[in-house]
């Protein structure tokens, strides 16, 4: 007798409550008319520094840019991700994290990239902890207009 391996499936009812939960924690921390070309920085303690810029605006959707502001740590080490809000749905997905520019909803594994098998999941789960880790140790929110899109 082999050995059965089962095949990894996405659960996505556990993902959509999961894009709804950081929906909700992501609004909390933008005020309630955000818009294109601006950014919101905000502190969540000590030298613990965050940034949300608002890359595309439309009716319906936003995609947003978070990361951590890291003093002399190399770029590649610091936490970047691509959020995109479906404001109708009420849904925030994580599109692109650090340099996966297209998350797929499940990888093989193992893989030449050494993706997790649940890697989307993974990261929506980060942006999860990431939001909730702001919003209990408290934050300023300071708004920052920018004169054209950057990276």
């Amino acid at each position: 007798m082999g050995i059965v391996v089962k095949k990894y499936a996405p659960d996505l009812s556990r993902f959509m409550r999961l894009c709804e939960t950081n929906y909700l924690q992501l609004i909390k921390l933008l005020p309630a008319s955000f818009a294109r070309r601006q950014c919101y920085s905000f502190s969540a303690g000590q030298n613990i520094d965050y940034q949300i810029d608002v890359l595309e605006q439309s009716p319906y959707t936003s995609l947003l840019r978070v990361r951590q502001l890291c003093e002399n740590q190399p770029d590649f080490m610091t936490p970047i991700i691509r959020v995109r809000l479906y404001h109708d749905a009420k849904l925030a997905e994580v599109c692109a994290s650090q340099h996966i520019f297209h998350l797929q909803p499940k990888y093989d594994y193992p893989n030449d990239k050494m993706h997790h098998k649940d890697e989307k999941l993974q990261v929506n789960l980060f942006l999860a902890d990431w939001l909730k880790f702001c919003i209990e140790h408290g934050y300023c929110r300071q708004q920052i207009f920018k004169a054209n899109d950057s990276k």
